[in-house]
């Protein structure tokens, strides 16, 4: 059978016509979907302004909420979201809390009683306090709060080292009183300045008695008579003169050649000297007055002799005199009166000797399932005796009508440079007048720039109050 030319040719587009259509339609579908703008709408967008920064940011937000997807509900695409987010607030640095309000120098009253360490961890304590509660940040310090990324964390340090520096400037002994100069912070590195500074003491001397410590803590260990001591006061100006106090102390203004006590924090052979003091029953300064053998220490027990040389130091005092009358604000800070501190010591003594054979009863009973009773007792009566005989409230003082002293007992003004032992100088005067002495109270009533009428009270010891002080030492002798 013929076919026509025609005739296949129109058979042949009739079968390629459907596939045609539907490759058109699958191309059209495939073309974006977004309507396709004008030339002219395109010319007018160009010169409109650009987005705001915040119109950007809330953009991007929807974009990805539209990659999470977010809109179908899906619990792991909304906690993709959320981190997502999270991450992006962290990258922004955040500006924490400083550990310190201020940093510098204060200056403290220490009273009695109380240890130098005891009034620098009360400081720390009240400061450390201050820093929880404004929720400082304990990575802030030394950077003014700037930590970065850093978690605001302050947490407890027990059993490590402090996070807050504070630091004294120059010990004061417990029984003594007065100027303390604290650093906080980096303050702490310009105490050492202090150590080495001049200071003003005043002190009570007694004469006729000495004490293993060389002040009202210690032991009566020598006695001798001061009778022919005529007054405090000088006769004649400038002339040595043993029969007054002021008579001798010409010998003792400038450098001078000076025995630590033998109850001091001096070390000699890596150990401290009131350490040697405390381990022998038998522990007492060589006699002889010459410089060689005046740092000889013999210290004796049942087994063997040994004998510590300390080291003679030369020291300075600027400023040495003798008084009758001490000012109302040295009463005031606190100032020990040694007869009355012997008097209740010897009484306390004696009750404890009256009730040694109680506590000895105690210690042997025994009850029901053979533990011994006394044995808290005993821990007991031992932390007493740890914190002391007194505080600063029980301690006896002088009163404020009790301000005129007459012999044996003077008051000793004294400005000495660092490293000067009031106690030394009082046992060393009191050798010169023939007899012995013994410092029953000390106050100091300057350091540095410090002075006792500026020296912060107990009662004021708050968190505010001692960053003021800190500010405004920084302002006035610029310490910052």
């Amino acid at each position: 059978m013929f076919v026509s030319p025609n005739k296949a040719l129109a058979c042949l587009l009739v079968m390629i016509l459907p596939f045609s259509i539907l490759a058109s339609n699958f191309r059209i579908g495939a073309i974006h979907t977004r309507p396709r703008r004008s030339l002219a709408f395109m010319a007018t967008t160009k010169t409109e302004e650009s987005p705001s920064p915040s119109a950007t940011m809330t953009k991007k937000r929807h974009w990805q909420k539209v990659r999470l997807g977010t809109n179908d509900g899906s619990m792991a695409n909304s906690q993709r979201l959320k981190m997502s987010e999270g991450r992006s607030k962290e990258e922004e640095p955040s500006r924490t809390v400083p550990l310190y309000r201020a940093e510098g120098l204060i200056a403290v009253h220490k009273p009695l009683t109380w240890t130098s360490n005891d009034v620098v961890a009360y400081i720390r304590g009240i400061l450390t306090r201050d820093a929880r509660n404004r929720g400082a940040d304990e990575n802030s310090s030394g950077d003014n709060g700037k930590s970065g990324n850093k978690r605001n964390e302050f947490k407890k340090r027990k059993g490590r080292k402090q996070l807050l520096k504070v630091g004294h400037g120059g010990t004061l002994d417990p029984l003594a009183s007065g100027v303390l100069v604290l650093g906080i912070g980096s303050g702490t590195t310009k105490l050492q300045s202090y150590l080495e500074g001049d200071k003003h003491y005043v002190a009570v001397v007694e004469l006729g008695l000495e004490t293993t410590t060389l002040d009202s803590e210690g032991d009566v260990v020598k006695e001798a008579s001061w009778g022919h001591i005529e007054s405090i006061e000088a006769t004649h100006e400038g002339i040595d003169d043993k029969t007054t106090v002021e008579g001798v102390l010409s010998k003792f203004r400038g450098k001078i050649d000076q025995v630590p006590p033998l109850f001091s924090a001096v070390r000699v052979d890596g150990k401290r000297l009131y350490e040697y003091a405390r381990e022998k029953n038998d522990v007492h300064a060589n006699e002889n007055k010459n410089a060689k053998d005046a740092g000889d220490v013999i210290t004796s027990d049942s087994a063997s002799h040994e004998i510590v040389d300390i080291p003679v130091r030369k020291v300075e005092v600027y400023e040495i005199k003798a008084g009758s009358t001490l000012e109302e604000d040295v009463v005031h800070s606190g100032i020990v009166d040694g007869r009355k501190y012997r008097d209740a010591v010897s009484s306390m003594k004696a009750a404890e000797t009256e009730t040694a054979a109680d506590d000895d009863e105690c210690t042997d009973r025994y009850d029901e399932t053979g533990k011994k009773h006394g044995r808290k007792n005993d821990k007991r009566k031992h932390k007493d005796k740890e914190k002391g005989l007194f505080n600063e409230e029980t301690v006896p003082k002088i009163e404020v009508d009790d301000v005129s002293l007459s012999l044996p007992r003077f008051a000793l003004h004294v400005q000495c440079g660092g490293g000067t032992y009031i106690r030394s100088l009082v046992r060393d005067i009191g050798c010169e007048l023939g007899t012995v002495a013994t410092m029953t109270g000390l106050v100091r009533t300057k350091q540095g720039p410090f002075v006792l009428v500026d020296a912060l009270r107990k009662e004021d010891w708050t968190a505010d109050k001692i960053y003021e002080k800190a500010m405004k030492n920084n302002r006035e002798n610029g310490f910052a």
